[in-house]
């Protein structure tokens, strides 16, 4: 039986809590947020951690201001990231200081994201949604892999008494990962069944390169398990964007780059390989090899190989597949174009390994292509 993942909490209403000592600002925030969200409120940092200890429930996002009296924002956060319990919520900072230094010492902090006063209620709301289905988004990783943890446990158990079995037992339970790892990933994008194929294509197609490179198996089975969850962070960006037919403008795109850094946020902390190697491989997949990439601009060696690897496998495969708002590239013009980015887009050595196992990326390519749309597809045009 395949792992149950709880998808409750997207059609959950959200709760957010509002620390702001300002009466009038206060009033402005909870009642503006109220029609989409649960509000609480405090009057201060002090009143809100000692309504967080206390609450059964916690909040989906802590949105709080800076100056304040007997716990101001700054402290509120390091008190939040210091508790075994509340660490994990997501902050955002009401502020009217765009000074770099205060932006770093934020960050510093713990804070996740700020809104400059005077504040846009529309953009207000669309940050604590945002860091709000991260903050859910995480909870369902970590459901996952707490049961995917039990089930090991209980296996080995199993095992210990019939060593005859290790083998389909093992083999079942990869099955059971692998089938897991691809529906979250479609559920988290926003897609349809058909989207599976694509991910299931750039596996392979990463399985191939790391093959060629000479990889350790389990470090190749790692990658190939990952590689699906490399745009998990999309999540987070509004579906405005996301299912945008049209070229981004550049606010839009600057918005589209957050997804890595969220898809990271987001498999973080874990101490299973397989979400460690996913982490890499969500916050560097966009990375160039000549530095020019994002989100941190690594260059070279500096970006891991998982993420060097599934960066090239996503590439060919969004050239070779018919999107909404281009035609399929042939295979010859998809590697005239890799063979343009070996050494700024691609590492070189990725590069040549691919070429070296092009007759099997070409197979899988046949052998998983998708099915013939009967209307305009509404594949994501951005990433």
């Amino acid at each position: 039986m395949g792992l149950q993942i709880d998808t409750q909490c997207f059609t959950r209403r959200l709760k957010v809590l509002v620390v702001e000592d300002d009466r009038a600002i206060r009033a402005v925030l909870t009642g503006g947020l109220a029609p989409s969200f649960d509000t609480l409120k405090a009057v201060d940092g002090q009143a809100a951690l000692e309504l967080l200890e206390e609450s059964p429930e916690l909040p989906d996002v802590v949105l709080t201001d800076v100056a304040m009296p007997r716990m101001d924002g700054f402290e509120l956060c390091q008190k939040l990231r210091e508790h075994p319990r509340l660490r994990e919520i997501p902050i955002i900072m009401v502020t009217a200081n765009a000074d770099r230094d205060f932006k770093i010492k934020a960050l510093d902090f713990g804070v996740d994201d700020y809104v400059m006063k005077p504040f846009d209620l529309a953009e207000v709301k669309l940050r604590v949604r945002n860091l709000a289905r991260v903050r859910q988004a995480q909870a369902i990783i970590s459901g996952y892999a707490s049961e995917l943890e039990a089930r090991v446990a209980e296996r080995t158990r199993d095992l210990q008494r019939a060593l005859h079995e290790l083998s389909s037992a093992e083999r079942e339970l990869r099955e059971a990962q692998g089938e897991t790892v691809i529906k979250l990933a479609v559920a988290c994008e926003y897609r349809d069944d058909d989207t599976a194929a694509h991910l299931h294509r750039m596996a392979g197609y990463s399985r191939v390169v790391a093959e060629e490179m000479g990889m350790a198996q389990d470090l190749i089975e790692r990658i190939e398990a990952a590689a699906p969850m490399h745009d998990i962070g999309k999540i987070g960006v509004p579906d405005s964007i996301l299912l945008k037919p049209a070229k981004l403008t550049p606010e839009e795109f600057k918005v589209m780059q957050r997804h890595p850094g969220i898809g990271a946020r987001i498999l973080a902390n874990s101490t299973s390989p397989l979400l460690r190697c996913a982490e890499q491989i969500a916050l560097c997949h966009h990375e160039k090899f000549d530095g020019t990439g994002y989100p941190r601009g690594l260059k070279g060696e500096e970006i891991p190989v998982e993420g060097r690897i599934v960066a090239l496998a996503d590439v060919f495969d969004a050239l070779t597949t018919r999107r909404c708002y281009k035609p399929a590239f042939t295979i010859e013009k998809s590697l005239e174009i890799i063979r343009e980015g070996d050494g700024r887009h691609f590492d070189p050595s990725v590069v040549a390994a691919f070429m070296r196992g092009l007759d099997r990326v070409v197979d899988i390519r046949e052998r998983l292509k998708d099915p013939e749309p009967a209307v305009e597809s509404r594949a994501v045009a951005h990433g």
